[in-house]
């Protein structure tokens, strides 16, 4: 009943580390394709849980559970399109489920991203889910240096590179605009931006106390190095949303 294994290394002609282990098991029989089975699910369980613990001590939505069961539900959905999908030919397709995991994950990613006003956040987030899917079914397909090495490599990108973003963005100029709290300021801000030929981002709103009224304060970044270009755009607002204040923050 299981003498096709995860990695159906009889059929492959190259050598890897993931296929000597599965040619070992491969000699042992029903006991050692049930060992191969446990080691997948195992390990993606594990791989799942290095992700989602990096992403829940930052405290996004897709946590420690959630990853760890996209990464073990993408590995179980691999052992059964190696195991047990046959067309009523008799012919086997592998890739059948997981072509259908590949495409149904997008949901579940999707429903991380959230839009507040025009800033998008979640992104790095669906992307870690579409990972740990990716890693759950290398593990279930017996690739599982190839999920090892991919884990490492996006916990580097999760944890590290976060600073090299960090110093990417320097060059913005973060700019602070006070309107009163019914003046329709951001549409006009991204109107002349787009003039301007100028990239807005990160736009951030609140109602605060300014003298004895309440006001609307405005802060976003400005992804543009030439001082003489931003320095226009900020006159040009001035004349067209006649801001109570308008500054460059540090």
């Amino acid at each position: 009943m299981l003498n096709t294994l995860i990695l159906a290394s009889e059929t492959t002609q190259y050598f890897s580390i993931d296929r000597t282990i599965v040619d070992y098991f491969n000699g042992l029989g029903a006991w050692g394709n049930f060992a191969l089975i446990s080691i997948s699910l195992a390990l993606a369980t594990l791989l799942g849980g290095f992700l989602g613990y990096q992403r829940e001590i930052n405290g996004h939505s897709a946590g420690l559970r959630t990853n760890i069961l996209i990464s073990l539900s993408s590995c179980l959905i691999m052992i059964l399109s190696q195991y047990g999908v046959n067309s009523y030919e008799g012919a086997h397709d592998p890739m059948r489920l997981a072509a259908a995991a590949v495409t149904g994950i997008g949901f579940l990613g999707a429903g991380s991203i959230v839009q507040n006003g025009i800033t998008i956040k979640g992104l790095t987030t669906a992307a870690t889910i579409w990972v740990a899917m990716a890693i759950g079914m290398a593990c279930g397909a017996g690739w599982w240096c190839a999920a090892v090495l991919a884990t490492i490599i996006t916990l580097i990108v999760l944890t590290y590179l976060v600073k090299l973003e960090r110093l990417a963005t320097r060059t913005n100029t973060n700019v602070m605009v006070i309107v009163d709290r019914d003046n329709n300021a951001i549409p006009a801000l991204l109107e002349l931006a787009e003039q301007k030929d100028l990239a807005i981002k990160d736009i951030s709103t609140s109602l605060v106390h300014y003298g004895n009224s309440i006001v609307l304060r405005i802060t976003f970044k400005i992804a543009c190095r030439d001082v003489k270009k931003i320095q226009d755009f900020l006159d040009l607002a001035r004349v067209n949303i006649e801001p109570i204040q308008m500054q460059i923050i540090q």
